[in-house]
């Protein structure tokens, strides 16, 4: 069965049959796991992967606000609707991603992050834009600085955010997940905590945070299971792995993305996927695609789209906000880790890219 949808999933670009090739490689993704397979499948089917224009009305705009400083870029926005106003947060870095590598503009060679605070219009044109002031912390030697990647959540106190951070001490380098509550009156990020996940954990990052109901989904597909991270009943401040239900075998190199927001008696989201090129235009041999998912009220994974890009195929592209706003889903992401971009959506043209998943 591999053999011949691997020969499929490569032959029919060649023969201008891309449907029948963006088929095969689903079908190879969601039979069971089979490394020889897997990260060809998942570079064959970069060349059939449509930008989210070809398959649905969508309208993009530039999020256009200054960076933080001077010859850095902006990046990776995030969003959420709060107190009725339409609030994100835009990273903003002082490195470029060229050729698979991260070149800091600092003379001593440390990648930096520091924040922007945007508020939108209802037309999600910029209405105002703001550096937060990072939080205190106490810092290794790593030389990678800053909360990175936000994503904005409602908190029992307010508005916070969940980011990773890379040189809180003790820590080693590794990844990890902070949060921090937003305090928009004086635009400054508060109250910074790690949350500790062990000495030989892996990198923590892309947890996705669950709104209405707290906590965060980890994994789509964690050793075959969906896997959140929920409040210790028990435990004030403390927090729980918990694994849940079966989910997928095509879900199982899903990444964390948007939030998890409410829609349609569920929750929907954005997850990407990475595949290895070394024939994508970007010159990058990291490529990010993306889907919509959701989950029902019990977080099972029950319907994903298929795989599409945002605007630029074969290249580095990432979600890290989404708002269902009414009759909209807003989608907000980053391009090439140097452009803000937002999105609009019709919701029923969403639901019905969703498809039930065995």
């Amino acid at each position: 069965m591999h053999e011949h949808l691997s020969a499929l999933a490569h032959h029919a670009y060649y023969c201008g049959e891309l449907d029948i090739g963006r088929r095969a490689c689903e079908r190879l993704l969601s039979l069971p796991a089979n490394d020889s397979f897997e990260q060809l499948t998942r570079s064959n089917r970069t060349f059939y992967t449509q930008p989210l224009a070809d398959v649905v009305q969508v309208t993009h705009s530039r999020i256009d606000v200054r960076p933080a400083h001077e010859g850095w870029s902006t990046m990776n926005p995030t969003i959420i609707r709060y107190g009725g106003r339409l609030i994100g947060i835009v990273r903003s870095a002082n490195y470029k991603y060229e050729a698979g590598a991260y070149k800091s503009a600092d003379a001593d060679g440390v990648i930096r992050t520091d924040n922007i605070f945007v508020e939108f219009s209802d037309d999600l044109a910029v209405q105002s834009a703001r550096v937060l002031q990072s939080p205190k912390y106490h810092k290794s030697q790593f030389p990678v600085e800053g909360l990175e990647d936000c994503r904005l959540r409602h908190t029992k106190t307010g508005l916070g955010v969940s980011a990773t951070i890379r040189n809180a001490a003790p820590y080693d380098g590794r990844c990890r997940i902070a949060t921090a509550d937003v305090d928009l009156d004086n635009a400054r990020l508060v109250n910074l905590r790690v949350l500790c996940c062990g000495d030989a954990a892996p990198h923590e990052k892309n947890w996705m945070p669950i709104v209405g109901r707290g906590g965060w989904l980890y994994a789509c597909n964690r050793q075959g299971y969906v896997v959140t991270v929920d409040p210790h009943d028990d435990l004030v401040g403390g927090w729980n792995v918990c694994q849940r239900h079966a989910s997928p075998a095509v879900a199982r190199e899903f990444r964390g993305g948007t939030q998890l927001v409410p829609f349609r008696d569920g929750y929907l989201c954005a997850v990407h996927e990475v595949a290895l090129s070394d024939c994508n235009d970007q010159q990058s041999p990291r490529v990010y695609e993306h889907r919509f998912c959701w989950f029902d009220a019990d977080l099972r994974l029950r319907r994903v789209s298929m795989p599409f890009v945002f605007q630029e195929a074969r290249g580095i592209e990432f979600a890290a906000g989404m708002v269902v706003d009414l009759d909209r889903v807003i989608v907000t992401y980053g391009i090439r880790d140097a452009e803000a971009w937002i999105s609009s959506l019709d919701v029923d043209d969403v639901d019905d890219l969703l498809a039930e998943v065995v």
